[in-house]
């Protein structure tokens, strides 16, 4: 009773505060819906012209065996599955528009995919800001997260971090976040999965009340008890992608019953029908398809209470026919605040990219791996180079160590801006596919955020590293090459960052961490260190060009040892490269010039942004 009153509470103030957005009771249809995988010989049906309907004010669940295509009915309603799709999907009796769709529905995964760093009270903040834009106040933001949190017994757990939070309150939190924008249609793909018995029902119970406060409910579920089926007030099953039930829960027994197919005693209702649609009694299931045309036809809620002689007792009228009455609300729906924030999102993107960008320097600084483990391997590798090279800056008899030691700098400042980044990114990835199906935020925001979060970082511990390594080595007292080194390092710094976003958002993390060291290779054997720029055949010079090692080294080099640089020391008898120049030329970069090196690194910057950018937008199209 408490969640009742505080649901109807929660929805009378956001009619009020949110008056901008409509929320439309939507009724959702689909007709002769089929699904395809694959290609030629390799191809497979997954739906098989299936129909139904899925009313506002219900809780209902999509229930099946594994294999029968219950996820793909509901990827595909969602808006989640595009391609190889054949059929008609309607919401109020009008062909869905996917751009207005995505803001009438919220889709909540059977994985809560959250940032663990984060606190409730923090994350429903960034996401009111998100989804309630600028044109709603603070203070009705807040009291809107307030409610919800109220509602769904959050309110405890407000200061608490994410990775703290139980299993049923991480799910409770996922479903607050996507209320706060007071969605139409709510999906969820097996909400009760990891979840006990008792926040199983917790659970359902929630849903059924915010079906019940006028929104569409729509949940994938996998052998749920008989308590927590009665829970849901319309069932749909599917067997081998079609539909063999659609119609109220307490329906399901006399109809099986009038198929011949008895319920035994204290049998989860459930459970046998998932017998049945697994096929274990004979071949019955080709006649509850065509009883139930499919999906085109729904059971009535009220049965007779004796067995009916037929079959046809139970039947409702064609399920595309009964909803097109409510054709014409779904076109009220298109006017007035509905048309208004059709193509766009509700914050402005100056909004995203401010909210994101304070959202994910909290979870850096928060975060052990990019901070304070980052910060100490620094200090660590630096204090080790100092050692290890110590004073050889200046003495000619040790100038080879001393290029080897500045092609090392730029190879540890790569990976250490290259792997962490693939770390963090890869897992944060899920998060955000989750996000930006939800309508959040622009997908160029976010990446923006992303990229703009980490560059106090990866100027900072590149700066920290360079100061040991500078002095502790022995290199010139000369404030003009210690910056034009350290510019030369920052760059390296951003562009590992770069390639460790790229990397990031098209692979798994699994093969992200093997390919992009890999890839790296070819950067290293055109850096001109192993082999010099000038003894690199002819036919395969210009590929140095691509290389941002080489970019890295030759304008470390000059850093170093060009601008007029007077003799060296020499600990030895004789030293062959006593003159800077001469060395220079030995590696090929007596006629470079320092800033050709940085344009370089400014534009490898560029493309590797730009690449990381469209690779992480074609992941996300193509991933789900």
């Amino acid at each position: 009773m408490d969640a009742d009153k505080n649901l109807i509470e929660w929805n009378s103030e956001t009619t009020e505060t949110r008056k901008y957005r409509a929320c439309t009771s939507l009724h959702l249809t689909f007709s002769d819906l089929s699904y395809t995988v694959g290609e030629g010989n390799n191809c497979k049906q997954i739906l098989h012209e299936i129909c139904g309907v899925f009313k506002s004010g219900q809780l209902s669940a999509i229930l099946g065996p594994s294999g029968a295509g219950k996820s793909s009915l509901m990827n595909i309603l969602a808006g989640l599955k595009k391609n190889g799709i054949l059929g008609r999907v309607e919401v109020n009796g009008t062909e869905r528009d996917f751009k207005t769709f995505r803001k009438q529905a919220a889709y909540i995964t059977q994985q809560d995919y959250l940032l663990s760093d984060l606190t409730v009270d923090e994350y429903m903040t960034v996401a009111a800001h998100l989804k309630l834009g600028n044109n709603v106040s603070v203070k009705e933001k807040k009291s809107t997260i307030e409610q919800i949190l109220k509602t769904l017994g959050l309110t405890r757990a407000q200061q608490t971090r994410v990775k703290c939070l139980s299993g049923g309150e991480r799910k409770r939190l996922s479903i607050a976040l996507e209320l706060i924008d007071n969605p139409a249609i709510l999906f969820l793909d097996e909400p009760t999965s990891g979840l006990d018995s008792s926040s199983s029902l917790q659970c359902i119970d929630l849903l059924r009340n915010i079906a019940m406060s006028g929104r569409t409910v729509i949940a994938t579920i996998h052998q749920p008890s008989s308590r927590l089926l009665d829970y849901f007030h319309h069932l749909y099953i599917v067997t081998s992608g079609c539909c063999m039930y659609q119609g109220p829960v307490e329906s399901l027994v006399p109809y099986l019953q009038s198929m011949n197919l008895i319920c035994p005693n204290y049998y989860n209702p459930a459970d046998f029908a998932i017998d049945v649609a697994s096929g274990e009694y004979s071949n019955v299931l080709p006649k509850l398809i065509s009883g139930i045309g499919n999906g085109r036809r729904s059971i009535l809620r009220e049965c007779p209470s004796s067995l009916p002689t037929s079959t046809a007792e139970f039947f409702t009228h064609d399920a595309t026919f009964c909803y097109d009455e409510n054709a014409n609300l779904g076109r009220q729906a298109e006017t007035g605040a509905g048309i208004k924030q059709r193509f766009m999102y509700t914050a402005p993107f100056h909004t995203q990219v401010t909210i994101l960008l304070l959202r994910a320097l909290t979870t850096i600084w928060r975060e052990k791996i990019l901070t304070r483990m980052r910060f100490i391997l620094h200090v660590f590798v630096a204090t080790l180079m100092g050692l290890l090279y110590w004073q050889v800056g200046d003495d000619a008899a040790f100038i080879f160590n001393n290029a080897g030691m500045i092609f090392f700098n730029q190879i540890f400042i790569l990976y250490a801006a290259l792997v962490p980044t693939i770390l963090t990114f890869t897992l944060e990835r899920k998060v955000l596919v989750r996000e930006h199906l939800n309508n959040w935020y622009n997908l160029k925001a976010y990446y923006l955020a992303k990229m703009l979060a980490d560059i106090p970082f990866q100027i900072i511990l590149p700066l920290v590293y360079m100061v040991i390594v500078y002095f502790m080595t022995g290199q010139p007292i000369d404030f003009e090459r210690f910056s034009m080194l350290s510019v030369i390092t920052i760059w390296i710094s951003l562009i590992g960052q770069g390639f460790g976003l790229f990397f990031g958002a098209i692979f798994r993390i699994d093969e992200a961490t093997f390919i992009a060291p890999i890839a790296a290779i070819p950067f290293l054997l055109l850096s001109g260190f192993f082999c010099h720029l000038n003894h690199i055949p002819s036919y395969l010079r210009w590929l140095s060009y691509f290389s941002v090692l080489r970019y890295g080294f030759e304008g470390s080099m000059l850093s170093v040892y060009d601008n007029n640089r007077t003799s060296l020391a020499c600990s030895d008898s004789f030293c062959h490269f006593r003159y800077p120049q001469k060395f220079l030329q030995y590696f090929g970069f007596a006629q470079s010039s320092y800033y050709f090196n940085v344009v370089g690194l400014l534009i490898m910057f560029l493309v590797i942004r730009v690449a990381g950018y469209f690779a992480l937008r074609y992941k996300l199209r193509h991933v789900r």
